[in-house]
């Protein structure tokens, strides 16, 4: 496979590409669909904690049971949101490996990937803690400047397109991180036009997150004005900030209802990263074993170029059953049988004449 040359585009084709990974990126292997299991849950985890968060929020504005509050907030931060970063690198490495797999032919279920990844746990739990500290710098990020600022910038960014090249490396390889750590100069050479630095969809991703921080803000503007409205006929659950009051009921749904969506928008982006890098891996590290009838398919997507994607679906049980029955009629006839010869075999084993037919005709 052949790339652009290493350049950064602007924003409008960065945002349209983005579209065009959202739209193919599950079409494209939606040969097996177990591929989609990681990331409902990824979405299923992350709404448990938006939950529990707003679920604490509700408790210590309504001011009962707040040592359950407490609690609730205790194990958010301090149980689920650790836990969440060690979670969704396991998914993703089941995710990967699936990937892998349906893009070299194979058919595997989540299970068989959980299971595979299970022998690269202590791997997985290295990316996981250094994704910790890079959310921690990241957030520091903010309290710095100048030089200070820059560097975790580009620490951050360096690390997001190191942690998605290693983790098909060590699904697929099962290598060593030290082993893995230097090939990623070989990515200089070979990365799409749509990687600058750090994957590109990273960039959209943040400027998504600003979009949605739009979306806050206006969400708040409004509910808050529909919160003023209800304060007007009812003084059962207003708030007074400064002279201003109003009911809070609308702001925590209008916030709530945001928080999920967000949430839920962000795991997609995520999965679509590990969909891409892992196709982007394979095409680099282990070209020959992508099946032959994507190979175009994977080049075009990987160059966010337009293609048939959707053309190509999973083959139903009774085309793989079709398919199986028209390999053994072509071994049968390369052996020198005659097809009357082979119909007559065939039929004597059961086969009805309506699939001996059909698998004859699929391979003429």
């Amino acid at each position: 496979m052949t790339f652009e040359v290493f350049t950064r585009k602007p924003f409008k084709d960065r945002l349209k590409d983005t579209g065009f990974l959202i739209k193919n990126s599950f079409t494209i292997v939606g040969k097996d669909k177990d591929i989609k299991t990681p990331t409902i849950h990824m979405i299923i985890f992350s709404l448990i904690i938006i939950i529990f968060f707003y679920s604490t929020i509700l408790i210590f504005i309504s001011g009962k049971f707040v040592i359950i509050g407490v609690l609730l907030l205790l194990l958010t931060i301090f149980i689920l949101i650790p836990f969440g970063f060690f979670y969704n690198v396991r998914q993703k490495a089941d995710q990967s490996w699936m990937v892998y797999n349906t893009i070299c032919g194979k058919d595997i279920n989540y299970n068989d990937a959980h299971n595979h990844t299970k022998t690269e746990k202590g791997k997985l739990r290295i990316i996981a803690f250094v994704n910790i500290l890079m959310k921690y710098t990241k957030n520091q990020k903010g309290n710095k400047k100048g030089i200070m600022a820059l560097f975790l910038s580009f620490l951050n960014e360096v690390w997001d397109l190191l942690s998605h090249y290693m983790l098909p490396a060590v699904v697929i390889e099962q290598k060593p991180l030290k082993e893995i750590i230097p090939e990623i100069k070989s990515l200089k050479t070979n990365v799409p036009a749509t990687l600058a630095g750090v994957f590109g969809i990273d960039f959209v991703g943040n400027v998504t997150g600003w979009l949605f921080g739009g979306i806050f803000f206006v969400s708040l503007l409004i509910s808050v004005g529909i919160g003023y409205l209800i304060s007007m006929f009812t003084e059962a659950t207003v708030i007074t900030i400064g002279s201003f009051s109003f009911s809070w009921v609308p702001v925590f749904i209008m916030l709530f209802l945001v928080s999920i969506i967000a949430g839920v928008y962000k795991k997609i982006l995520e999965s679509i990263k590990v969909i891409y890098f892992t196709i982007f891996y394979t095409s680099i590290m282990r070209p020959m074993n992508i099946s032959q009838e994507l190979r175009g398919e994977l080049t075009n997507y990987l160059l966010m170029q337009k293609s048939d994607f959707a053309l190509h679906q999973k083959p139903t049980p009774n085309q793989q059953y079709i398919d199986k029955l028209s390999n053994y009629i072509r071994q049968y006839e390369n052996s020198g049988y005659s097809e009357q010869q082979i119909k007559q075999f065939l039929a004597s084993k059961g086969y009805s004449e309506r699939d001996i037919n059909s698998a004859i005709n699929n391979i003429k």
